[in-house]
């Protein structure tokens, strides 16, 4: 019998007959669509169809937009909405196998209890030191070139950060040889399944997956007999919930994901700090001024948020025009009743960041750049207590949101301490969507002050 349900269901899935009674679309190409213009998919189908809407990505999804579907799906409602078996249907349960971003319920209650010390480590005076080093660094001698890529300096210097703060490498000759390593690994996400095929994208990045764990098994060994330092060290000499440490291979797990979403989503945003302060000028000197008048020539550190109001609003900005992922994945565990419609049990949703962030409900003049809009001073109650999702919201929120906000700060007072930026005049760039939202193609000259 539990068999034939099953295979009801799966049936049912594929039909996606369930979710007729939903406004949106069946039509053949909505992937293609998807894929080809992300931006004009999810703004037709929001503005056709509004904030709950199906659509088929080879299974039939449903797309949540707006602040109570946010709401819902993270805080009010959120047992019923699984985040792991969201991700089961796509390759990023085999990249990812075994970390916390797959697990649910208990399983993830104790797995993030573990984790969150040891991340929140990352954010200490040691690793803000090693933050404002790399990127101190990293911006020596930029305005030497003729103009710099956005994505690609955020992307390097991101890299490093996570690669020497994350796992402990030394920069150099141990990073460039965990880079190559990473970057297939992280190409097998886009693989169109999770099956691996021989000599596919998804067996690429399963190599790649075997070779780094074995680069790191003797650095989590090592850290085991030393005194905890850094978030290897931290994990190596941490216990669960049991009193039991955890496994070397576990612990790579982790670290494997935690690298990702501090290389990659802090890259997208770095990438879009420097893209719009190009453009604009007046944040500029306003950032640089609160610098220079709250800090002087200190470096920012870990206790500073509170200190760069005008900062904070900056980088809560990038956030909801910027998000580095446009929509994330969950499965509802049971029947669910959201905006006026029902979401049965075991249906696909995304909610996106990306849609929540230009809704006009929520926001005004939602597709204008205003960091404004959230300072207590200048800017209505609503504005300013509207839900930011880049980073999730509730019991799953980004773990690593303090060190990735700690560390764009330091990106904008080191880069503004130093340099006037311009949009190179002669670059050509466009937005990409998937699989991280960032700028292409755009460059800024950092002119010396």
């Amino acid at each position: 019998m539990a068999v034939l349900l099953m295979l009801r269901r799966a049936h049912r899935a594929l039909r996606g007959t369930y979710l007729d009674h939903l406004p949106g679309s069946d039509a053949p190409g909505e992937l293609v669509h998807l894929l080809r213009d992300p931006f004009r998919f999810l703004h037709e189908r929001f503005e056709r169809h509004g904030n709950v809407f199906r659509t088929r990505l080879a299974l039939p999804v449903v797309f949540l937009v707006g602040e109570e579907a946010n709401r819902t799906v993270m805080l009010t409602r959120r047992d019923a909405f699984a985040m792991g078996r969201g991700y089961h249907l796509t390759a990023v349960r085999r990249v990812f196998e075994g970390s916390i971003m797959l697990e649910d319920g208990e399983q993830h209650a104790r797995t993030r209890a573990v984790l969150t010390p040891a991340v929140g480590h990352l954010a200490l005076r040691e690793s803000s030191d090693r933050v404002h080093a790399i990127w101190s660094r990293m911006l020596d001698g930029v305005d030497r070139v003729g103009g710099e890529d956005c994505y690609g300096l955020a992307e390097r210097g991101t890299f490093d950060v996570a690669a020497n703060a994350l796992t402990g490498l030394d920069l150099g000759r141990e990073t460039e040889s965990f880079r190559p390593r990473f970057e297939r690994l992280i190409d097998g996400i886009m693989a169109p399944t999770p099956y691996r095929v021989p000599l596919g994208r998804l067996d690429r990045a399963m190599g790649a997956r075997a070779e780094l764990m074995r680069l790191l098994r003797p650095r989590v060994e090592a850290a085991r007999r030393a005194e905890p330092s850094g978030l290897v060290g931290q994990l190596a000499h941490a216990r669960d919930a049991d009193g039991q440490p955890l496994e070397t291979d576990a612990i790579i797990g982790q670290l494997l994901l935690l690298f990702w979403a501090g290389y990659d989503t802090t890259a997208s945003a770095g990438a879009w700090v420097l893209h719009v302060l190009a453009r604009r000028p007046d944040w500029q000197q306003r950032l640089r001024d609160e610098v220079r008048d709250r800090l002087g020539t200190e470096p920012v550190g870990p206790d500073d948020a509170r200190a760069l109001p005008q900062l904070g609003c900056f980088l809560s900005e990038i956030e909801r025009m910027y998000p580095s992922a446009l929509f994330f994945p969950r499965v509802t565990e049971e029947d669910v009743s959201l905006l006026g419609h029902t979401l049965p049990r075991d249906t696909p949703v995304f909610y996106s960041p990306y849609l929540s962030h230009r809704d006009p409900e929520a926001f005004d003049h939602p597709n204008a750049f205003d960091p404004d809009r959230w300072d207590s001073e200048r800017s209505p109650k609503r504005a300013r207590t509207a839900l930011l999702v880049g980073f999730g919201s509730g019991p799953r929120v980004c773990l690593g949101k303090a060190f990735a906000k700690l560390q764009l700060r330091i990106l904008v007072a080191e880069a503004l301490r130093r340099y006037r930026l311009e949009p190179d005049p002669g670059a050509r760039f466009t937005v990409q969507g998937l699989p991280v939202h960032h700028p292409n193609g755009s460059r800024v000259r950092f002119r010396p002050l």
